[in-house]
C-alpha cells in the first residue's frame, strides 16, 4: 500500500467508524427496505461514493474502500453502485444513454430469466439496474421492483421486471463486459470479506482476553489460541490475495480472492461466535450481526461451489498457478535455462535414491550465477534482485525439487551470523558461504527436546580460553556434508531455561564428533550427532554467553521460509502434466475440486511468502509473517498432497520408480514428504503459538 492508500484507508475508516456504528446497523435491519440507510448514503456520496469509481480511482483504491466498508457492514449498497457505475463508463463512455443520474445504480449478478432479475443486490432501493439478458446488456430505469423479504443478511433484495430496455451493447462485448464487472465485483466483495473478517477476528479476541473461566482468561487456553491463529493466517492471506487481484486483473485471481475470503469469512465469524460462548447468539452482541452476513453476503453470485467449478474450468489450460504469467517471467526463462543444464533429472533422481538433498556440482553452479546472493542486497553482491523475482528464484527451484536443503540452512545461519556475529565471521563464513565453499548444518534438537529447543542438555563449559562439549543431536540433516554446524548449547544451568543458552558455530572436522545417519519416511537422510570431549575456541560463539535465544529468535525468523510453496508448485505440475494424457481423471468434478482448491491455497501461500521475504529485505525480523507463512503452506501441502493420492486410487500408492506409475509416482512421494514439513523449522502448534501471542497479543499459554 502507498501512503495515498493509507490515507484513503484511514479517511474512511474514520468515516464509517462515526457514521456507522453498530447501533445505527440494527436501526437499519428494522427499516423497510431492511439494510438501507438513506442518510448514511448520503453522507457517503459527498465523501466521493460512487463517483470515485468513474473519475480516476483505480480498482486497488476501490478495495480499499471496500475492505473498510466490510469492516463496517455499513448498510449501504456500496459494492453494486461502484461496479455497476464503472461498467456503465465502459460501454456508454461519452454519456448518450438517455438517463437521469441515478440515485442508488445496482447491477443484476446473475443473467435475467423470463424478464426478471432475480434478488437483485440494492434492488428494493435501487432505481436504475443494468442487467445481462440473453445477449445483451440492457438499463432500466423505475422498473417494476418486488418487496424486499426478510433474508439472512439483513440486505436491500428484491427482484425487478425489465419493461422497456435500453440496451447498452450486444453479443460477445456484451458478455465480456457483464464477465469483467462480475469479476471486479468478486475482488470487492473479497476485499468487503477481509474487513468483515478482521473486525470478527478482533472482536474473537477482544473477548478471549476478557471472558474468565476457571479464574483465568479463555484466551489462555492453547485450544481456543491455535484455532485464532489458524483464522488470523487466513485472514491476512486472504486479504493479501485480494490486494493481488485489485492490482493484476484477472479473472483467476479474482475467483481465488473471492473464494479464499470467503471461506475465511465464515471461518473467522464462526470462530468468533463459539468463542463468546451463548453470548454470541444474543442479539446484543455484535458478533452475530457479521456471522449473519459472513454467510449472506457470497451468496448474492450464488453457490460458492458453483464458483470453484467456474475457477477449475479457468484452470483446465493448465494455469494451476499464476506464477507462469506474472512479472517475473523473462527472469523465470532465465533462471529454467540454466536449471536446464545445472540441474538435470540425474541429479534429481540421485538426491532421491541417497536421501541426501544436497549436489556440490549444483551448489557450485547457483553460486556462481549469484543465486546464493539472492535477497542479499547490494553490500553482500546481490544485483539488486527485486523480492518478486528472489521468490520466484524459490519457486523454480522447488518447482523441479532442485537438491536445496544445504543451502537453505547455510543461508538462515549465514543471515543470522550477519546481524549477530562476529565481526570475523561476518568476514570469513558469510562471504565463504555465498560463494558456495561450504555448508553449515542446525544441531538445535536432542532426543528429549524437539520443538523445545530451551530445553537442550548438551553442554558447554569454560576451559580457559576455550569451551568443551559435550552431548547429542537429533535431525542434524546434511552433517555428513557440512562444514560448520550451528549448535546450541546449555551454558548455565542455574537460570531459567531460556536464559542459559548460547550458540556455537563448531567446525565439522574438530575431533570428538560423530555422525550417526538416520533414513525417513520421505527417503530423506538425517543424522545423529554426537559430541565428546569437542574442543573449541572462543571466537566459535555467536553471541553472548547464556545469550543464545536471542541469537536463536533470529535463526527462527529466517528459519521458516516457506520453500513448501514451490513444493506444491512442484506436486500440482506433476499430477497435471500427466493428467494431460489421462483426461478421463481431470473429468471427475472432485479431482477438479482437489486440484483448484490447491491453486487456490498455493497463490495464497506466495502472496504470504512474499510478504515475509520483503519484511526480511527491509532489515526486519518477520517473525509473526515467518510463522504464518510456514504454518499455512506446510498445512496446504498436506492437504494437496493427500488428495492427490487420493484421486489416484491405488495406482496413486504406486512409489518412484514402479512402472506406470502416475507423475513417476512423485505424488505418492510428495505425500510422504510432506507430512514432515509441518515439523521442521518448528511445528504446526509452534507457529501457532506464536501467532497467537506475538500476532493477537494473546496470554502466553503453558505450553
Amino acid at each position: 500500500m502507498t501512503a495515498e492508500h493509507h490515507e484513503l484507508r484511514d479517511a474512511f475508516r474514520s468515516f464509517f467508524r462515526r457514521q456507522a456504528a453498530p447501533d445505527r446497523l440494527r436501526g437499519a435491519e428494522q427499516a423497510d427496505p431492511p439494510g438501507f440507510d438513506a442518510d448514511l448514503w448520503s453522507h457517503a456520496r459527498s465523501l466521493g461514493v460512487p463517483e470515485m469509481a468513474t473519475e480516476g480511482a483505480t480498482l486497488a483504491d476501490l478495495a480499499i474502500v471496500a475492505e473498510e466498508y466490510g469492516r463496517a457492514l455499513a448498510p449501504i449498497p456500496l459494492l453494486e453502485t461502484v461496479v455497476a457505475s464503472r461498467l456503465l463508463a465502459q460501454v456508454d463512455p461519452r454519456g448518450l444513454v438517455d438517463h437521469v443520474e441515478p440515485s442508488v445504480l445496482t447491477l443484476a449478478l446473475r443473467s435475467t430469466v423470463d424478464g426478471v432479475a432475480s434478488l437483485v443486490p440494492a434492488g428494493a432501493v435501487a432505481d436504475t439496474l443494468i442487467a445481462l439478458e440473453d445477449d445483451a446488456l440492457i438499463l432500466v430505469r423505475d422498473g417494476r421492483r418486488g418487496t424486499a423479504a426478510p433474508n439472512l443478511g439483513s440486505a436491500p433484495l428484491a427482484s425487478w421486471d425489465l419493461p422497456d430496455p435500453t440496451v447498452l451493447i450486444r453479443g460477445g462485448p456484451a458478455r465480456a463486459a457483464h464477465a469483467a464487472a462480475l469479476d471486479e465485483w468478486r475482488v470487492l466483495m473479497a476485499a468487503a470479506l477481509v474487513g468483515l473478517a478482521r473486525r470478527a477476528l478482533e472482536l474473537g479476541v477482544e473477548y478471549a482476553k476478557a471472558r474468565h473461566q476457571f479464574g483465568v482468561p479463555i484466551g489462555l487456553f492453547q485450544s481456543i489460541q491455535h484455532r485464532l491463529a489458524d483464522v488470523a493466517t487466513l485472514v491476512d492471506a486472504s486479504g493479501l490475495l485480494a490486494e493481488r487481484a485489485a492490482t493484476r486483473p484477472d479473472a483467476q485471481l479474482a475467483a481465488m480472492a473471492y473464494l479464499l475470503a470467503t471461506r475465511a469469512a465464515r471461518e473467522t465469524t464462526g470462530l468468533s461466535l463459539h468463542i463468546h460462548g451463548g453470548y454470541g447468539f444474543m442479539l446484543e452482541y455484535d458478533i452475530q450481526l457479521y456471522f449473519r452476513r459472513a454467510s449472506a453476503w457470497p451468496l448474492l453470485l450464488g453457490d460458492p461451489a458453483d464458483e470453484l467449478t467456474r475457477l477449475a474450468g479457468l484452470l483446465a489450460d493448465g494455469r494451476w498457478t499464476a506464477s507462469e504469467h506474472d512479472a517475473t517471467s523473462d527472469f523465470r526463462a532465465e533462471v529454467r535455462e540454466v536449471l536446464a543444464g545445472a540441474c538435470s533429472d540425474e541429479v534429481i533422481q540421485r538426491a532421491y535414491r541417497t536421501g541426501t538433498v544436497h549436489d556440490w556440482d549444483f551448489h557450485h553452479a547457483a553460486a556462481a550465477q549469484g543465486w546464493l546472493t539472492a535477497g542479499w542486497g547490494p553490500e553482500w553482491g546481490d544485483p539488486e534482485r527485486s523480492n518478486d523475482e528472489v521468490t520466484a528464484l524459490w519457486e523454480e527451484l522447488e518447482r523441479i525439487g532442485a537438491p536445496t536443503d544445504g543451502w537453505g540452512t547455510s543461508d538462515l545461519v549465514a543471515r543470522t551470523l550477519a546481524l549477530v556475529g562476529t565481526a570475523a565471521q561476518r568476514q570469513d563464513i558469510v562471504p565463504r558461504f555465498l560463494r558456495g565453499e561450504i555448508l553449515i548444518c542446525l544441531g538445535y534438537s536432542e532426543p528429549d527436546s524437539g520443538s523445545d529447543v530451551a530445553a537442550a542438555a548438551t553442554r558447554a563449559e569454560r576451559d580457559g580460553d576455550d569451551w568443551v562439549i559435550n552431548g547429542q543431536k537429533m535431525f542434524t540433516t546434511l552433517a555428513h556434508e557440512a562444514s560448520y554446524v550451528f549448535l546450541l548449547t546449555r551454558t548455565n544451568r542455574e537460570v531459567p531455561k531460556h536464559r542459559g543458552l548460547t550458540m556455537f558455530l563448531v567446525p565439522m572436522d574438530q575431533p570428538g564428533i560423530e555422525i550417526t545417519p538416520i533414513h525417513t519416511l520421505s527417503g530423506e537422510r538425517t543424522n545423529i550427532t554426537y559430541y565428546t570431549d569437542v574442543r573449541i575456541p572462543d571466537g566459535c560463539r555467536v553471541g553472548e554467553i547464556d545469550g543464545g535465544w536471542s541469537v536463536m529468535t533470529v535463526a527462527l525468523a529466517f528459519e521458516r521460509n516457506p520453500t513448501m510453496v514451490g513444493e506444491l508448485a512442484r506436486v500440482l505440475r506433476h499430477f497435471h502434466r500427466w493428467s494431460a494424457t489421462h483426461p478421463e481423471v481431470l473429468d471427475r468434478r472432485p479431482v477438479g475440486e482437489r486440484l483448484t482448491l490447491a491453486a487456490i491455497d498455493l497463490e495464497a501461500g506466495r502472496v504470504l511468502s512474499e510478504r515475509m521475504s520483503a519484511i526480511a529485505a527491509a532489515g526486519e525480523l518477520p517473525i509473526v509473517e515467518g510463522s504464518m507463512a510456514k504454518l499455512f503452506s506446510s498445512e496446504a501441502l498436506i492437504r494437496a498432497s493427500a488428495g492427490l493420492v487420493d484421486a489416484l486410487g491405488v495406482e496413486g500408492t504406486l512409489s518412484p520408480g514402479a512402472p506406470d506409475a502416475p507423475a513417476d509416482g512423485w505424488v505418492e512421494a510428495m505425500h510422504r514428504h510432506a507430512q514432515v514439513t509441518t515439523i521442521r523449522a518448528g511445528t504446526s502448534e509452534i507457529q501457532r503459538s506464536i501467532i497467537a501471542e506475538r500476532g493477537l497479543g494473546l496470554p502466553r499459554s503453558g505450553r
